[in-house]
């Protein structure tokens, strides 16, 4: 009841009704359960003031209920030296036993501050501050920069009852405006004043934006874009007239102008150029007598067994990177189109936004959107993506996170979007035949066959840091000690691409036995021992980053004698819309029992609440290949 009161007398005080009705509301509502603390109103305001200064206020105020949230009765304020904090003013709220307010104000002589980094970090204790108090805090600063608008965070690491950002902004200046994370604003206002600016009567658009009952931003794994999905406002100014001056455009109004200008930049313009420290190694790999797509294998081949990635080559010309055989990324990318354009392919520089940056791409555009490059070849009529950097990558192949619904062009002739989708997906297929003798001894053999993303992510386990296959056969012996293994090797073949093979020739003894009595788990080295989704729900969206597949044909051959107590039941299961399947067959044939599967995903991006979809889907799984084969006498 304390909580209701203090609140009541502070609604009051505030002339804010909504913290009494918000309190009340936490009591009847999972919102804000077992939170150390809670943000009653988080309230920004962003204005250019008659001198046009860019002026930011803030007000915070949060209700502590837990010991652990007595943490945010410590705060640090950050602001860039440039910068001019005007004022930082503070108090604690609490209601004494006779429940009459008691307000404790912030001493501002307290307050402490610590420069790095051309950051000034302002750090102060809300006095008196105890489960059950209210505290708020508030402080102004004038931003050296006045094209830099505050970007607005709605969410935080605790729930948030109420957030409101308003704006005030002179209708000289346009700034685009990007909303991210998962939630919508729950009310926004837009209003046209006239105001006194730099001396001259002046229309000012002033935007109001509100959230409510926003839960905290809960951390988890294989975020797509992770903390894209944290609820928030973002500015960038695109274009500005100030009086008797011409208009400055910072921004493109779309992609297709970014990507132009973009092209036609030095620094971007030069992977379309001819150079003649090329040309050499050109005429060495480019064979006429070969075909064209050979041609093409041959430069990518070149490029990405030759170069190593040194991040310290940023500034280097591509002629240092070339001579020095290392670079970064996007150099080494650059590198490769540069080759192809000069050996007389059509090539071209794509930009892409990784998962681990943003999912999609805004309605309005900017450079920071995009954060890796790579290579975009045309050959008859169809686009291959190349990314020369990452070893392990196949031809034709991106990094699963790099699979981001398209790529810009970077082009003066061709510039605008690409699609992008997975030409490969992550493929075992297994094949095993077994013998059971009549001492609970398992003898076979297991071979599986790995294609594309099974290759690539095999490959980056076990061939970085100077690691080879060698050490996947001592880990499989350290790990399977009551193993015999006979034969283990992993070997790789080409088609149109690589592949991998695995044998491996073993005898081990059954999962449990007892007289008369065994039990055998008849999936080998499996890898859904457990649901990899253990959460019960999802804040944000999930990415499994590629498709899969597993196909698999297991035999055991079971001595005379013996019969079957318990075997695995067939199961089968199908996600909406075609998006996955699982079919799990067995079979008993004489003295043979035999095991089929087949498991296909192909959607790899899920919303939070697609996620217990998925999540049941691969707990079908785990429950079929789990299941167990008893064997009596």
């Amino acid at each position: 009841m304390q909580k209701i009161l203090l609140s009541t007398f502070l609604s009051f005080i505030f002339s804010f009704q909504i913290l009494a009705q918000e309190s009340t509301q936490l009591e009847n509502s999972a919102f804000g359960i077992d939170a150390e603390a809670i943000i009653l109103l988080d309230s920004g305001y962003s204005r250019y003031n008659e001198n046009f200064e860019l002026i930011f206020t803030h007000t915070t105020k949060i209700e502590i209920l837990r010991e652990e949230g007595l943490e945010w009765a410590n705060v640090m304020i950050p602001h860039i030296e440039n910068d001019s904090l005007l004022f930082i003013k503070g108090s604690t709220y609490n209601l004494d036993k006779n429940n009459s307010l008691v307000i404790d104000s912030l001493d501002t002589s307290k307050i402490r501050k610590k420069t790095k980094n051309g950051v000034v970090e302002n750090y102060f204790s809300l006095p008196n501050a105890k489960i059950g108090s209210i505290i708020e805090y508030t402080y102004q600063i004038k931003i050296a920069d006045w094209q830099q608008l505050n970007s607005w965070y709605f969410q935080n690491d605790i729930p948030v009852v109420r957030s409101t950002y308003t704006t005030e902004i002179p209708n000289y200046l346009l700034f685009y405006k990007y909303l991210e994370g998962s939630r919508s604003l729950g009310d926004f206002d837009r209003r046209t004043v006239k105001k006194m600016v730099k001396g001259k009567q002046t229309e000012v658009l002033i935007e109001d934006f509100k959230m409510d009952s926003i839960p905290s931003y809960v951390e988890e794994a294989d975020i797509p874009g992770y903390n894209y999905f944290i609820s928030k406002l973002k500015f960038k100014l695109a274009e500005y007239t100030l009086p008797k001056q011409s208009t400055e455009f910072l921004l493109p109004q779309n992609y297709e102008e970014l990507a132009y200008n973009w092209a036609g930049s030095p620094f971007f313009r030069e992977v379309y150029s001819r150079s003649s420290y090329l040309q050499e190694e050109i005429n060495r790999i480019y064979h006429p007598e070969l075909f064209k797509m050979d041609v093409i294998k041959g430069f990518y081949f070149f490029i990405r067994n030759n170069f190593t990635v040194d991040v310290s080559y940023k500034d280097k010309s591509l002629e240092e990177v070339y001579k020095a055989r290392r670079g970064t990324p996007q150099q080494i990318n650059m590198l490769l189109i540069k080759m192809l354009n000069q050996a007389g392919f059509d090539a071209y520089l794509i930009a892409l936004s990784s998962l681990e940056n943003r999912p999609t791409y805004p309605e309005n555009p900017y450079f920071e959107l995009f954060d890796v490059y790579v290579c975009m070849i045309r050959y008859n009529g169809e686009n291959y993506f190349l990314d020369a950097f990452d070893k392990n990558l196949l031809f034709n192949m991106l990094p699963p996170n790099y699979i981001n619904n398209g790529g810009l062009v970077i082009s003066q002739k061709a510039p605008g979007f690409v699609p992008l989708n997975f030409k490969f997906e992550d493929k075992e297929m297994v094949t095993a035949e077994f013998v059971v003798s009549d001492t609970a001894t398992i003898k076979g053999l297991y071979e599986v066959k790995r294609e594309g993303y099974a290759v690539y992510g095999f490959d980056s386990r076990f061939l970085n840091s100077n690691r080879t296959y060698n050490d996947y056969l001592i880990e499989t012996i350290f790990e399977n000690m009551d193993w015999n293994i006979k034969k283990h090797e992993v070997n790789d073949g080409f088609d149109e691409n690589k592949f991998l093979k695995e044998y491996l020739s073993f005898v081990r003894p059954a999962d449990s036995v007892a007289k008369n009595y065994m039990e055998i788990s008849p999936v080998v080295l499996n890898e859904f021992s457990e649901n990899p989704l253990q959460a019960e729900k999802r804040q944000n969206p999930l990415t499994l980053y590629t498709p899969l597949i597993r196909k698999a044909s297991y035999s055991y051959e079971i001595p005379d004698g013996w019969t079957v107590l318990e075997y695995p039941s067939d199961k089968s299961i199908a996600l909406e819309d075609g998006k996955g399947k699982l079919m799990y067959q067995y079979k008993k044939m004489g003295n043979t029992l035999k095991i089929e599967y087949t498991i296909d995903y192909d959607q790899v991006i899920y919303m939070p609440e697609e996620y217990p979809m998925i999540k049941r889907f691969l707990q079908e799984v785990t429950d079929a290949l789990n299941q167990k084969i008893i064997l009596i006498r």
